[in-house]
């Protein structure tokens, strides 16, 4: 097998990543990345790959999966809720934690995924309705993660 048609990956640091990413989104490009973490399961999963792109008009809807700056990190995170004047981010894998931002730290939406071959169907409304969903039985997710059931 030619190995000149295999990628090399490399590992840098967030900040420098996510510097090049932003200037391509101000640029209008759409960019693909590897998921990082666990924070987004079930839906998403560390190393899957996921094509975002700076919103038109910052229209984004809830269930969107979005990426934001919170607190000095960029984060890649589900919207939950919106009011007048902030929106409400939630990962899917997270049982408290929910991240209030401002428009203005709207960077990007998600656009498609993919895990390995197989494209994701993260943006049909069904899944964009059961990630909400997802969310919204987090009492009961935590339950069954204190008191596994035998």
């Amino acid at each position: 097998m030619d190995e000149n048609n295999h990628l090399k990956s490399y590992k840098v640091p967030n900040q420098l990543f996510f510097d090049i990413i932003l200037e391509d989104l101000k640029a209008g490009k759409s960019v693909k990345f590897n998921v990082a973490g666990n924070s987004m399961l079930p839906f998403l999963r560390h190393g899957d790959q996921v094509v975002i792109k700076q919103p038109i008009n910052f229209n984004v809807n809830i269930g969107d999966i979005i990426l934001a700056r919170y607190k000095g990190r960029i984060i890649l995170h589900r919207l939950i809720r919106i009011d007048s004047n902030h929106y409400y981010l939630a990962g899917d894998g997270n049982l408290d934690q929910i991240e209030t931002i401002e428009k203005a730290d709207i960077l990007a939406t998600v656009l498609s995924g993919s895990r390995g071959d197989k494209a994701l169907k993260i943006n049909s409304k069904i899944n964009k309705k059961m990630g909400v969903c997802w969310y919204y039985i987090r009492p009961l997710r935590y339950l069954f993660s204190k008191f596994k059931l035998n």
